[in-house]
């Protein structure tokens, strides 16, 4: 009997010892979202050097990382029309099709409401521009790039011009609205999970304080680098984007991106890259697309 019952135990221990591996692995599905887009981008504003190789279509996306008990957005668009003392983006940067939150996510069955995780790139117009449409989400982004933006403020005028090129002031005070709602994580460490399987890993030089995600699929772990990466060309050939506060930090984090990956490129899914629509399953809606990474 006793033989019995150590055995029983050991298949036991192997069966559950077999679904915490699975678990570790992760449940979490990850689509991209296209929200909108420019036409026309020039080829040297997305790799550093590339003059006179013509222009591209330039996507916009928002990261939907999803399970049974969490629907989490890394970064989440702009506005298409200047409210509330915003920038009117498009007219600046000539983007098209730019859908709000509430379109894309009716897509996926979502409402800006059921998003209970916000998790931003960096404080860029085209990543952190809807802080005010998602009040149920908890925000997390890099001590230091609020800091940085913030003590950007008191640059001399022409730099500080250059340096908010596409930052707008209403990016802060909405991560102050969000902060007095005690909704708001500051991160000051590397490599953390802000949900099981989730993790966040500091990669500055394009901003103040940049940062990518990893996440834990059934397919292994998956680097979503938004703009620490904008095409795979930027992974592979260690060459920095065309806009950055720092290129060797650039650099270094487009290094660490690889590094968190095994060195596996095809497990980086970069920012603004048109080669998502070939490489993964890709479902026109409307005016744009919803690009499925693993299901």
């Amino acid at each position: 009997m006793k033989k019995l019952i150590i055995l029983f135990t050991l298949i036991f221990s192997f069966i559950f010892s077999g679904s915490a591996f699975a678990a570790k692995k992760g449940d979490y599905s990850v689509k991209l979202l296209e929200y909108g887009g420019i036409q026309d981008y020039p080829k040297s504003g997305l790799v550093y050097g590339a003059h006179n190789q013509g222009t591209t279509y330039l996507p916009f996306f928002y990261n939907l990382i999803q399970n049974k008990d969490h629907n989490i957005l890394f970064d989440i668009g702009y506005r298409n029309d200047e409210e509330d003392g915003q920038k009117d983006w498009t007219k600046l940067f000539g983007g098209s099709n730019i859908e709000a939150p509430v379109e894309v996510l009716k897509k996926v069955n979502l409402t800006p409401n059921d998003i209970d995780t916000v998790i931003l790139s960096h404080l860029h117009f085209d990543h952190a521009g809807n802080i005010d449409q998602f009040p149920e989400a908890q925000f997390y982004v890099q001590k230091e790039e609020l800091d940085g933006w913030v003590s950007s403020l008191s640059l001399p005028d022409k730099v500080r011009e250059w340096a908010w090129l596409a930052t707008d002031i209403d990016h802060i005070n909405d991560l102050m609205e969000v902060a007095a709602e005690n909704r708001l994580t500051l991160i000051e460490e590397d490599n953390v999970e802000v949900v099981k399987g989730v993790k966040v890993h500091a990669a500055k030089g394009h901003t103040f304080g940049t940062q990518a995600v990893t996440v834990d699929t059934k397919k292994g772990t998956y680097a979503l680098a938004q703009d620490v990466v904008y095409t795979y060309e930027n992974a592979t050939d260690y060459k920095p984007l065309g806009l950055g506060l720092d290129n060797l930090e650039q650099v270094m984090s487009i290094h660490k991106i690889n590094e968190l990956v095994g060195g596996n490129v095809d497990r980086i899914i970069p920012g603004h890259d048109i080669a998502v629509f070939e490489k993964y399953q890709t479902e026109q809606i409307g005016k744009n697309r919803i690009v499925t990474i693993v299901k």
